[in-house]
């Protein structure tokens, strides 16, 4: 099964599945489920984000999905740092993020939960703190500004985050 059908069919199943463990998407859907998926503990990072038109959708970025809007990825997707990305082996998992620390710019109490489909490439001519978001030993998510602006207000740019693998536990 391609990673595309996976992440679709796992969306459709957890829009079905009653509920009492709620998390808030980007999507407004109510992902829910009688057992949460597993999850891990939550690590700090920052993310930022991209304008709508840009053209990465269009072509997938890194892991080479395709037009994400049209592999039904929508705008819950990321672009990953070098040290989270792993040489592409991370391609297609889930993370949850939330804004963290930063009350002025944090809408309070709300999640999402983005797919990897992009690298999030260094940029060796700044320093990891002076532009360089995605330089080694950050952790960075650069996502669509319809995900960023979910959790936090847009004029924040760089925000502290905090991450955790969403894992999905599928049967079929």
């Amino acid at each position: 099964m391609s990673p595309q059908l996976l992440t679709l069919v796992i969306q459709l199943l957890l829009l079905f599945t009653p509920a009492p463990t709620t998390v808030t998407s980007h999507y407004n859907y109510n992902f829910t489920s009688t057992s949460p998926p597993s999850q891990s503990e939550w690590r700090p990072a920052r993310a930022t984000f991209y304008a709508a038109s840009d053209p990465r959708d269009k072509v997938g970025g890194a892991c080479g999905y395709g037009d994400l809007e049209k592999a039904g990825y929508g705008q819950a997707t990321a672009g990953l740092s070098e040290i989270l990305f792993e040489r592409g082996q991370i391609c297609g998992a889930c993370f949850e993020l939330r804004c963290f620390e930063d009350i002025r710019w944090c809408i309070p109490g709300t999640s999402i939960i983005v797919t990897v489909t992009n690298f999030c490439a260094p940029n060796y001519g700044f320093n990891p703190d002076g532009g360089g978001h995605c330089n080694p030993p950050n952790k960075h998510f650069v996502l669509p500004i319809e995900a960023f602006e979910k959790i936090a207000i847009w004029k924040a740019g760089n925000m502290p985050v905090q991450y955790r693998r969403y894992n999905f536990i599928l049967i079929l």
